[in-house]
């Protein structure tokens, strides 16, 4: 039995995971990454035939616009798709945010974005306040989060020490923390730190990769 190319595979749905803020996240999803090739019919083949729901990306991995692409190729609608991405530190600041936000947008044809990280807690070498640039960044992306711009906002790769001074100057505790995980690198203390202020973790690794597992 054959498909015809306007069909899209049904397949069963992943489970979720409730933010803080009631938003349903999948528990699976589909990375990105700065190292490798990208494969556009990799990213539709995810999103049609294995029932991929959640895409993440991000402005440093320069694919935003292909997934943008991959995401309409694939006919699934938007509102099915989870979409991420993420804010390089070159962007970090209040007006840079919103600029960059847009871009975002953009490049990947969608007027919302479902969640949206900063990518580090480290700031450019010619930051000369590094906790006021991250709170300026933050309250860029608060304003966007009320906006309805985004559906959820949070943060990638920040241990307990980047997290201890960060909240201090949030209005909207991170609904997510992006966070390397697998079973040579459990960063358990984390884990529990976050899970005890609301903060949903989330593991990201590249399966297969070399450096993550010796």
């Amino acid at each position: 039995m054959t498909r015809g190319t306007d069909e899209i595979y049904l397949a069963p749905k992943f489970h979720y995971v409730k933010l803080s803020n009631g938003v349903q996240m999948p528990k699976l999803g589909l990375g990105m990454s700065h190292k490798g090739g990208y494969s556009h019919s990799a990213v539709v083949y995810a999103l049609r035939e294995c029932g991929y729901r959640l895409i993440d990306t991000a402005v440093r991995y320069s694919n935003e616009h292909q997934i943008g692409l991959a995401i309409k190729e694939s006919k699934v609608p938007r509102k099915e798709v989870f979409i991420t991405t993420k804010l390089w530190p070159a962007q970090y600041g209040y007006e840079s945010t919103l600029i960059d936000f847009q871009a975002s947008c953009q490049r990947l044809a969608v007027n919302y974005i479902d969640l949206y990280l900063m990518h580090w807690p480290e700031c450019p070498s010619s930051c000369t306040d590094r906790r006021q640039l991250l709170a300026d960044t933050w309250r860029a992306m608060e304003l966007l989060y009320h906006k309805g711009l985004c559906r959820a906002i949070g943060v990638s790769n920040f241990w307990i020490d980047d997290l201890q001074g960060f909240l201090l100057d949030c209005t909207v505790v991170p609904h997510v923390n992006q966070v390397e995980c697998h079973p040579y690198h459990n960063p358990r203390e984390l884990i529990a730190y976050c899970r005890q202020r609301g903060i949903q973790f989330e593991v990201c690794e590249r399966v297969g990769d070399s450096e993550g597992v010796g």
